[in-house]
């Protein structure tokens, strides 16, 4: 039985990794406003071919809010399936695209806060989101500073070495989530900026359960306990697509000044975890913020709010 399973799943892989490498070479060979039209037509496919993604993502929507009715809170999901297509074309092409070409696509306002952040040489935490385009903004970033980024691994080792090759082509180091944290202390000690996209749910250990859009949610806890352990502030960067977004699509990025997170004075680990909540909890708060004011461009297909959630806050 075990013979049969594992050749039937590095052929699954394979042919996942070939799929990948043909829609890529698709994106290189087009252009910038080429993969935004196919990548929005490739996110509304996807939209109404997967029904079960399509009512989670309205679903969420109503979560969030709750005055929007069905029809209202299905546009906006609908949108949000675009900008993810959109994404996911602008992405495969950035391993080509010249220097020139990222910056013009995407602009950064409020660069002097970070170079501020990083005059006192305890490096940054960028706080940002699957928002617009991140990783577009993410390669015009690391122009202008070093960056390295969290992020989750795919399963598929094919998959994740052809994405590793993008973001190394736009200068971009890329740290496991699963790394144990001292891969993230150390780019921080080395002065350069650490990018988490804290948006989604957490598993587990990973998270703690605060409310997001009035809603339970597991969040995580990683840029938190970061920022009170190495004392480096807190930024949020998100970058948005200018209007009309299907029709532009360039990425401006705003960044806000720091936030420093207060450190705990009693060495106690009930204080540390007050701590670390309450840094969460401010997290949220920036979270929420950009994604009320541009809706249609953040990621809602996932299970953000789950059952679970609500068991663990103890209701």
């Amino acid at each position: 039985m075990a013979e049969e399973i594992i050749p039937r799943a590095q052929w699954r892989q394979n042919t996942e990794t070939k799929a990948l490498q043909l829609f890529a070479r698709g994106a290189e060979t087009s252009s910038w406003d080429s993969c935004r039209v196919t990548g929005a037509w490739l996110g509304l496919f996807f939209f109404a071919a997967f029904r079960k993604r399509r009512a989670i993502a309205t679903n969420n929507v109503r979560l969030a809010f709750p005055e929007l009715g069905e029809s209202a809170a299905r546009q906006i999901a609908r949108r949000s399936a675009q900008n993810f297509g959109m994404t996911a074309c602008e992405f495969m092409h950035l391993r080509i695209a010249s220097p020139e070409d990222v910056r013009e696509r995407a602009s950064i306002d409020g660069l002097e806060h970070v170079f501020e952040c990083l005059s006192h040489g305890r490096g940054a935490l960028l706080l940002t989101a699957h928002l617009g385009n991140w990783e577009l903004m993410g390669a015009r970033a690391a122009q202008e500073f070093p960056l390295s980024v969290v992020a989750r691994p795919p399963s598929n080792a094919g998959i994740e070495n052809h994405i590793a090759q993008v973001r190394r082509a736009s200068g971009i180091e890329v740290i496991s989530k699963y790394d144990t944290g001292r891969a993230s202390l150390t780019a921080l000690r080395q002065n350069r900026t650490l990018g988490i996209l804290p948006d989604q749910h957490a598993k587990g250990p990973e998270g703690v359960v605060v409310p997001f859009f009035n809603h339970p949610a597991r969040v995580i806890t990683s840029l938190a306990r970061l920022a009170i352990l190495s004392g480096a502030p807190m930024i949020p960067s998100f970058g948005v697509r200018r209007k009309p977004w299907l029709r532009d699509g360039r990425i401006v990025a705003k960044v806000s000044p720091g936030i420093y997170l207060q450190k705990p004075k009693k060495r106690d680990p009930q204080a540390r975890e007050e701590a670390v909540v309450e840094g969460t909890r401010v997290m949220v708060a920036e979270l929420e913020k950009i994604i009320r004011a541009h809706p249609d461009q953040w990621l809602w297909m996932h299970k953000r709010w789950r059952s679970q959630d609500d068991y663990d806050n103890g209701r």
